[in-house]
C-alpha cells in the first residue's frame, strides 16, 4: 500500500496533476488507502454467497456475481477456491461480466450458431471468468496467453471454473491474426505499465518510466491490430488497460476508431455506479478510478467492427478447435475428463470440476474443512470401512473437489501435484 505521495514516482505524479487538475487531491488521498478486497462467485456453482462462510459481504454495483469483504481472510484455507466456486478479484475489472452480458443482445441469432469468443491476453483468468459467467452455456470461448508461466495458471484457474466449452492456448497474439476473421468478440486486456496497480503492487511502482509507457502503447496497437483480424464483421471489441496515463488509453482509443476504422460504443452505464468518462476525448471511454470507485485503477472502451455477420452459420466446434491446433499451441481443449497412468486411461480428478459433471459416474464421500485441506496438500485420506472401494469423489459443502481412489488401507489422493497447497492451514 502507498501510505504517502513521495513513494509514488515524481514523473506519474506530475501526470496524474497535469491529467485530474483540481480532482488531483482526491486522487492521492484514495492512492494511500489500503486496496479493497473483493471476489466474484461462479454463477454455475453458486447461487448463495453465504455458502463461501464469509461475513460483512456488500455488492459490487456494477456486477452483480461481485463482493467486497471486510478484510481480506486466508483464500487458500477457503476449499471453495479451489472447487472453482468463487474467484478472487478486484471490483474494477468485473465490469467486464456487465459490458459482456450487454453486447450479447446485440450480436446475430445466437439459437442457430455457436458465438465464439477470444480473450486475447486472458492470464491470470479473472476476466475470462467474467466473460464466461456472462455467455450462454453453447458459447465457445478461447482464452489465451502468451507467456508459457502465465499460461499455467491460467490453465488452472480456468479448469477450476469448469466451463467445458473452452481451448486454452499459449501463443502470439499475431497466430490469431493468420486465422482469419473468426471470433464475434474480443476482449483485449493489454498488457500496460500497470499504473492502477500501484495502490497493491510495488513493482508497478518501481518500474514507472515514461520509456515503459510508449513501450507498452505501441506493443498494445501492435495487439489491437492481430485482434481486428480475427475478428468477424460486426464483431465486437473490448479494450482495457490497468493504466491511468492517456497514451495506453484514450490515445489507443483513437486509434481503434481511426486507424482500424473500429465503431465506438455507449455503454450508458449508471451515474451512481461513479466510473468516470474518456478525457478529453469524444470516443466513449471509462475509468475507474481510486477516488470514484471501489477498486484500482482500469480503463476500458468497447468497439464494434464495421460489416454485417457472415452469412454462413458458425463453424462448427471440431472444426474450429483442428483450425485453432493448425496454428496455435493449445494446452488445454476443455475440461480433462481421462489421464493416462501407464497403459491405462483413467478418469481424471479434474473431471469433477466441469460444471456439465455427471455426478451419477462415482459414489461421492463428503470431506469435513480439515480432510479437504488435507486433500488438497496431495495427502492420503483414510475412511472408514463402511465407504466404498474404488474411485471416488470428494466434495466439501456439497462441491467436488477432485478424486479418490479408495484401496483397503487408505485412499489414495488423485488431485493434480502441481495444484497441491503447501501450507499447513488452520
Amino acid at each position: 500500500m502507498i501510505s504517502t505521495e513521495e513513494k509514488l514516482p515524481d514523473g506519474f505524479c506530475k501526470q496524474m496533476k497535469e491529467l485530474l487538475g483540481n480532482k488531483y487531491e482526491d486522487f492521492r488521498d484514495a492512492m494511500r488507502k489500503a486496496p479493497e478486497t473483493s471476489i466474484k462467485i461462479n454463477l454455475r456453482k453458486c447461487t448463495n454467497v453465504d455458502e463461501l462462510g464469509y461475513t460483512g459481504l456488500t455488492p459490487v454495483k456494477w456486477c452483480d456475481s461481485g463482493f467486497y469483504l471486510p478484510e481480506r481472510p486466508l483464500f487458500t484455507a477457503n476449499p471453495l477456491l479451489h472447487a472453482g466456486v468463487f474467484y478472487v478479484q478486484d471490483a474494477s475489472s468485473m465490469i467486464y461480466e456487465e459490458v459482456v452480458r450487454r453486447i450479447m443482445p446485440m450480436m446475430y441469432d445466437t439459437s442457430s450458431a455457436t458465438l465464439k469468443i477470444l480473450d486475447l491476453c486472458a492470464a491470470p483468468g479473472g476476466k475470462t471468468t467474467s466473460i464466461i459467467n456472462a455467455v450462454p452455456d453453447n458459447t465457445f470461448v478461447v482464452a489465451n496467453e502468451y507467456v508459457p508461466s502465465r499460461a499455467s495458471i491460467l490453465k488452472e484457474n480456468l479448469v477450476k471454473w469448469g466451463y467445458p466449452n473452452i481451448a486454452i492456448t499459449n501463443s502470439a497474439t499475431s497466430c490469431f491474426a493468420k486465422l482469419g476473421e473468426l471470433f464475434d468478440l474480443i476482449a483485449v486486456d493489454a498488457p500496460c505499465s500497470g499504473e492502477g496497480m500501484m495502490r497493491k503492487d510495488d513493482t508497478a511502482v518501481s518500474q514507472w518510466s515514461t520509456g515503459l509507457q510508449n513501450q507498452c502503447a505501441g506493443l498494445q496497437r501492435e495487439i489491437l491490430h492481430d485482434a481486428f483480424c480475427a475478428l468477424k464483421p460486426g464483431g465486437f471489441m473490448i479494450y482495457s488497460t490497468c493504466t491511468f496515463n492517456r497514451k495506453e488509453n484514450e490515445e489507443n482509443a483513437e486509434y481503434i476508431t481511426n486507424e482500424l476504422k473500429m465503431v465506438p460504443l455507449e455503454l450508458d452505464l449508471p451515474e451512481n455506479w461513479g466510473i468516470g468518462k474518456g478525457l478529453d476525448k469524444d470516443i466513449p471511454c471509462y475509468r475507474f478510478m481510486p477516488h470514484l470507485t471501489r477498486g484500482e485503477g482500469l480503463f476500458l472502451t468497447v468497439f464494434r467492427k464495421e460489416g454485417d455477420y457472415p452469412d454462413a452459420l458458425s463453424i462448427h466446434n471440431d472444426a474450429f478447435l483442428s483450425l485453432l491446433k493448425s496454428k496455435l499451441k493449445v494446452i488445454c481443449n476443455g475440461i480433462p475428463r481421462t489421464t493416462d497412468k501407464g497403459k491405462l486411461s483413467i478418469p481424471a480428478s479434474e473431471s469433477v470440476l466441469a460444471t456439465d459433471f455427471d455426478a451419477s459416474m462415482f459414489e461421492t464421500v463428503d470431506l469435513s474443512l480439515e480432510e479437504a485441506q488435507s486433500y488438497l496438500r496431495h495427502e492420503a485420506l483414510r475412511f472408514s470401512q463402511e465407504i466404498p472401494k474404488g474411485y471416488l469423489v470428494v466434495k466439501y459443502l456439497g462441491h467436488p473437489l477432485g478424486l479418490v481412489k479408495n484401496i483397503s488401507s487408505r485412499a489414495n489422493n488423485m488431485y493434480p501435484k502441481s495444484w497441491k497447497i503447501r501450507m499447513h492451514l488452520q
